[in-house]
């Protein structure tokens, strides 16, 4: 074995950047620690946020080694001198890196900062602490921590690096100055890409780095470990198909013609293009976030908010409305949701993008007939190509609508004085037969454009009112359109309710609906032995006639 292959290095380690000016996709940060280099205005204390892959730890060691350089402190290190070399191997004696992932106690800060801060460099110039993923301290660890970081020695500077900046302290977070690392595009991703590969000299597809710029996600890392692994297998050859069957990307005709069929509402083609997708051993998380990514894309250019996307999803998709991508990628959103705590990734796959087909279509025409139709109807009803809406529950206007829709001559809207008051007494009894009994003992009227209903009695007006909008769906079905509806309390000429013989039911049979021996008493007003007490007291909130059945005597 030659020596040059026993000491092969991956692409990720072989090509991370080693300056300043070599940093990909972060030109705040690296131009303003230049800047701060340049003056000689070091700070004790930094804080590297971001995602995963962009660069934080990178950027320590450029900064460690732009402190440290025999030139320096400087924003150009020189990676010639042996702090520079030292510090890029990781084997520094004055940069120590602790990874707070595996450290994440007080004594592992007591053993590796606290005991040591005050020693002076063994030979460089600032002794830096480097402490990578912080945010998986203790507490403890934070508070130990915290008093030297406030006041460290003039010649320690640290440097924390960390994914969930939300999880570190503030008092920690307040002492650093912050930079911000942010995703890499796909852009620049791939150029750096191809930089790579003419260096290596591998023939790879523009496509297939796009493809890869896209997988990777904003990190600069992942990429180049991605390129790596299509290096390895194509042996020395990439290319867009190749790429897709090693990831597991969907081909862009099967993404295509699944979108075509949400949007045409085709179960059957979309059952073709998912018996497709299993046999090509697609991963049901990867298909929906492709096909959310290419709509979004095709979404944005339609709101004039986006880049231009490839041609075919344009032409593919030209049809659709705004709103009718939207609601599809909502769909594909709450889809992913459900296959990420679900069991059954195929069932949730199937089940999120049949229910799609529904909210596929475009809804600005049904929205803007709907809104017309409500301003009519407020308006008096009536109306060309306009019904009424005859039902008492919501589930019916849809078919109203539709009934309409196909050209149905409209029924003309009841006037007010049409409204029968026993139909109405009916029609609310069928809902509510409490509401219907007041209702026999209340009087009601035509009121200009509304309709007034007056009670007898304080306690069937408050129940009435309990229930105002089971009065007001019988009137509307009754009128054909919205009434308004005026309850008040004040005398009724509704004939009274004396007993249950008066409403047309015959007295319970004795041994019937009584006790053997048992007979009815009326202890109504004129009645010998009426009652004056709580049986009157209920006749007046009530109404009616009160009976007791009185036992004989053994």
């Amino acid at each position: 074995m030659s020596k040059e292959k026993a000491a092969h290095q991956v692409f990720a380690r072989k090509y991370r950047p080693q300056g300043f000016d070599e940093l990909i996709g972060q030109p705040s940060v690296s131009q303003t620690l230049a800047n701060a280099l340049t003056t000689k205005r070091v700070h004790h204390a930094y804080l590297f946020t971001g995602p995963r892959g962009c660069g934080k730890t990178t950027t320590a060691r450029i900064l460690a080694k732009a402190l440290n350089c025999e030139k320096g402190p400087t924003p150009t290190p020189c990676d010639e001198c042996s702090s520079c070399r030292e510090i890029a191997l990781s084997s520094s004696l004055d940069v120590l890196e602790m990874d707070a992932a595996s450290h994440t106690g007080v004594d592992d800060v007591r053993e590796v900062i606290i005991e040591t801060v005050a020693l002076a460099p063994t030979r460089d110039r600032y002794k830096v602490f480097i402490i990578d993923e912080t945010h998986m301290l203790s507490n403890s660890a934070f508070n130990a921590l915290l008093k030297t970081i406030e006041e460290p020695p003039p010649h320690v500077v640290f440097i924390l690096a960390t994914t969930e900046v939300h999880k570190v302290p503030a008092t920690i977070a307040s002492r650093c100055q912050r930079f911000k690392f942010r995703p890499v595009g796909p852009e620049p991703l791939a150029e750096y890409l191809a930089g790579i590969a003419k260096k290596e000299k591998i023939s790879v597809e523009p496509e297939a780095l796009d493809l890869l710029a896209r997988a990777a996600e904003g990190s600069l890392r992942d990429a180049i470990s991605l390129l790596d692994q299509c290096r390895s297998a194509g042996e020395g050859k990439v290319t867009v198909e190749s790429v897709r069957e090693m990831f597991g990307f969907v081909p862009q005709d099967l993404l295509i013609g699944v979108a075509s069929a949400l949007l045409a509402r085709d179960a059957k083609a979309l059952a073709g293009c998912l018996k497709q997708i299993y046999a090509e051993g697609v991963e049901p998380a990867q298909l929906l976030k492709d096909l959310r990514a290419a709509i979004e894309g095709v979404y944005l250019v339609k709101l004039g908010a986006g880049e231009p996307v490839d041609a075919p999803w344009m032409k593919a998709l030209e049809g659709a409305s705004a709103d009718g991508l939207g609601f599809l990628l909502r769909r594909l959103n709450r889809a992913l949701e459900e296959l990420r705590y679900g069991d059954s990734p195929r069932l949730a796959l199937e089940l999120g993008l049949f229910s799609a087909l529904e909210a596929a279509h475009d809804l600005g025409a049904w929205v803007a007939r709907l809104e017309a139709l409500e301003k009519r109807l407020a308006a008096g009803g009536g109306g060309s190509g306009l019904s009424p809406a005859p039902a008492l529950t919501p589930r019916a206007a849809p078919a109203a609508i539709l009934e309409d829709s196909r050209g149905t001559t409209p029924a003309a809207p009841a006037a007010m004085g049409a409204i029968a008051w026993p139909a109405l007494i009916e029609a609310v009894s069928k809902t509510k037969i409490t509401l219907g009994s007041a209702l026999e003992r209340a009087k009601g009227e035509a009121a200009g454009d509304g309709y007034r209903i007056t009670f007898p009695k304080a306690f069937d007006l408050d129940m009435a009112k309990r229930s105002a909008s089971i009065l007001e769906a019988a009137l509307r079905s009754l009128a054909g359109r919205p009434v308004a509806l005026e309850l008040v309390l004040g005398s009724s000429d509704a004939p009274p309710v004396s007993d249950i013989v008066d409403r047309g039911m015959p007295e319970p049979a004795t041994g019937v609906d009584a006790p053997p021996g048992t007979r009815w008493k009326d202890i109504g007003e004129g009645a010998p032995g009426a009652g004056t007490g709580g049986l009157k007291n209920a006749e007046g909130v009530f109404g009616g006639k009160a009976r007791i059945i009185k036992k004989p005597q053994p």
